[in-house]
């Protein structure tokens, strides 16, 4: 759901083996040289994963100083321009976006944009969003609590809880979570992708999606390199579940939302989507299936996320995801500060993007933190800076790149411009001058 191919996928919306890039998680684009390898969290260097979080203890230990109260009017006006010429150049591809920013200064969100192409009806704040791969992030911190508890190792082996997992003796959970277990991601297995497309409201079981990843030929030995797989979070899902003996959306709610009132924020086991929503829509079933010109938008607001699960089947809104954002940079609230510090101290070498580092279900890039999404449609970046303890949020539909020159990749587009102004910018992903040529711009 979030490799570097598959956000090349999205942009060019017309490559076939990975139709299910759409279904969430951090967006990459072009190829990029593997970033550097992770070095001693003493000794830093710029640009390695150690160098995303310089002193895990101090991030840990931070007092809170967001504020949930509104923003000076000079500072949204600040925030409101730089998004606001962002969406004036990816609105052909991106029908709405919702952006806010909690940071010391206060908080400020905005809808810019459609939610509806028939109607019309504009984007608000208040609308759901499907969230995709940021699902990891709430599966991973469940996960991490039980090992606090005593209820599991990360070193299990994920045979001690799912059977017939190739290498499954040898895999442990932390190899799961920071997608270093070598397991083919299901989604690539090409009769479940036909059979996805052929009927994308139809339910799915996690034996369904299971039985395609072992259809598919393992990556490598465990803990040997780094591929993204959903694979491995519907596993530690089945783990979660095998451990508690609830479902996953019961422990999640009860450890996670409940706590922490997110109360807008669901996993959903079925289509059920509530109101009032963003609509989605993407070029890339069209282009996928032929069944219509690739620059006609397919309308995805009723597919089922039931196939993404433990992976990306999760869906909240801006306030939401404020109020997530520094919960998972900082674990205040939801786990211990000594494990926390494991944590912010796991990132390794992702081939995400550059710069751009995997963890325990958790991403860091020019020092923010967080995960991203994509489900076909959706589109989600929620990132947090401790140095200036700041949250961004980031939701799109439509496609998570623009058709047109100079060509950008939607919500890495908008991160990096609010980051900008909140006096961090992350490095905006550059698409490479092989794509940024015309492409079809979608329509009705």
């Amino acid at each position: 759901m979030d490799r570097v191919r598959r956000g090349r996928q999205v942009l060019l919306g017309l490559a076939v083996a990975a139709v299910l890039t759409a279904s969430g998680c951090t967006t990459g684009l072009p190829e990029a040289s593997a970033p550097p390898s992770p070095v001693s969290a003493s000794q830093p260097v710029a640009g390695s994963a150690a160098a995303c979080v310089p002193n895990a203890q101090e991030v840990v230990a931070a007092k809170n100083t967001q504020s949930t109260k509104p923003m000076s009017a000079e500072q949204a006006a600040a925030y409101d321009k730089a998004a606001a010429a962002v969406f004036a150049q990816v609105q052909a591809d991106a029908p709405a976006v919702i952006v806010g920013v909690r940071s010391p200064q206060g908080t400020w969100t905005k809808a810019y944009g459609v939610a509806d192409l028939a109607s019309g009806a504009a984007a608000s704040v208040d609308m759901y969003q499907r969230i995709a791969s940021v699902t990891k992030t709430f599966v991973a911190t469940a996960v991490l609590q039980l090992a606090e508890q005593g209820n599991l190792s990360l070193d299990d082996p994920i045979d001690d809880y799912v059977p017939k997992v190739p290498n499954g003796s040898r895999i442990t959970l932390r190899e799961l979570f920071s997608m270093t277990s070598g397991l083919a991601d299901y989604q690539d297995e090409p009769t479940l992708q036909a059979e996805w497309l052929a009927d994308p409201e139809a339910s799915w079981t996690t034996d369904q999606l299971l039985d395609a990843a072992w259809e598919l030929p393992t990556k490598f030995p465990p803990g040997s390199d780094m591929f993204y797989s959903n694979t491995n979070y519907i596993l530690l899902g089945l783990a979660i579940e095998q451990v508690t003996g609830k479902t996953l959306a019961e422990v999640i709610e009860t450890q996670l939302l409940d706590p922490l009132h997110l109360s807008s924020t669901t996993l959903p086991t079925s289509s059920a989507y509530p109101t009032p929503h963003l609509n989605g829509y993407s070029t890339l079933p069209n282009a996928l299936t032929g069944t219509a010109p690739v620059n006609k938008w397919a309308d995805t607001t009723e597919w089922n996320p039931q196939l993404f699960g433990a992976a990306g089947a999760m869906t909240s809104t801006v306030d939401d995801l404020l109020t997530w954002g520094r919960v998972l940079g900082t674990g205040q609230g939801v786990l211990s500060a000594s494990t926390q510090v494991q944590r912010l101290e796991s990132f390794g070498t992702s081939n995400i993007s550059a710069d751009d580092f995997y963890g325990d279900g958790l991403t860091c890039k020019d020092g923010w933190l967080g995960h991203a999404g994509t489900f076909m449609g959706y589109n989600t970046n929620l990132v947090y800076h401790p140095g200036i303890d700041t949250t961004i949020v980031v939701e799109a539909t439509g496609n998570d790149g623009s058709s047109t020159p100079p060509r950008l990749a939607v919500t890495q587009e908008l991160t990096s411009a609010l980051g900008a102004v909140a006096g961090e910018p992350p490095t905006p992903i550059v698409v490479s001058a092989e794509f940024q040529v015309q492409a079809p711009v979608p329509e009705l």
